[in-house]
């Protein structure tokens, strides 16, 4: 194997994939390898759009792309390995070579994508930003643990407040979603889930619309990018990382989970 110099200094493709925290450390090192008609591959728009945090400002005499697999690491390879694939959005930056969607679609296709839709450094990471904060990720895991909690504070059971909460919602209803969309899973479900469903929906919307858009708005004006630089510049950071996962994770809902899922059929 090459040592990390060689390596970059002979490739023509230098995939930069690293955490967005560890391109900026990074970028010292890397920017001196990105000699005329290079291409520098990003798998999120972080680094550019974010250049007035970040300093990362790639010469004007190489390509700049980005193919980001709409899913986590491990997904995309799994996926891969099942002959399937995942969606990803492809963005230019610079083509200096001309070529530089060619470039985009065959990484893309490479590692396994089933679409490639097209969109900007900026809009990609935006939109993946806001995402994880809210219906990805952050949403997600507080309307579980609240609704867990109202259970529980009514006097219902461990399980059956797991089972109504996340159960049934992962394994039962939201692959319907994925595969047939949301009114597809209305028009099948009871009159009684379909009446509260259609009604009730309206009302989270109104309450979650404005928390959205703040979020959108941290996102917009670098705070939230602010955060994430000053967060994962501590040398402590995982220790606190470590340390926020472990609470999550003793929350009798996640510690029902491990247990109950186990009894799957």
């Amino acid at each position: 194997m090459l040592p990390i110099e060689q390596a970059v200094c002979h490739t023509d493709i230098i995939q930069y994939l690293l955490s967005d925290v560890g391109q900026m450390k990074q970028w010292p090192f890397i920017e001196q390898y990105l000699t005329k008609g290079k291409t520098l591959y990003f798998s999120h728009g972080f680094g550019i759009t974010y250049q007035d945090q970040t300093n990362i400002v790639p010469p004007k005499d190489v390509d700049v792309v980005l193919v980001a697999p709409k899913g986590a690491g491990m997904t995309v390879r799994n996926e891969f390995l099942k002959g399937k694939g995942i969606n990803v959005s492809y963005a230019i930056e610079q083509d200096n070579s001309g070529n530089a969607k060619d470039t985009c679609l065959a990484l893309a296709f490479g590692i396994g994508c089933g679409h490639a839709f097209e969109t900007t450094f900026q809009k990609e990471c935006y939109s993946d930003l806001t995402g994880e904060r809210c219906v990805l990720m952050g949403l997600i895991q507080g309307a579980f643990k609240a609704q867990y909690d109202v259970l529980r504070e009514n006097g219902h059971s461990p399980s059956e407040a797991y089972n109504e909460t996340v159960e049934e919602a992962l394994v039962s209803l939201y692959p319907l979603i994925s595969d047939q969309g949301m009114d597809w899973l209305y028009a099948n479900c009871s009159t009684t889930a379909q009446r509260g469903a259609l009604d009730w929906a309206p009302r989270f919307e109104e309450v979650l619309k404005p928390v959205i858009s703040d979020c959108y708005n941290n996102v917009l004006n670098g705070v939230e990018t602010e955060n994430v630089i000053n967060s994962n510049s501590d040398q402590n950071y995982r220790r606190k990382l470590n340390n926020e996962l472990y609470n999550m994770g003793k929350h009798e809902l996640w510690q029902v989970a491990s247990k109950l899922r186990d009894l799957r059929p």
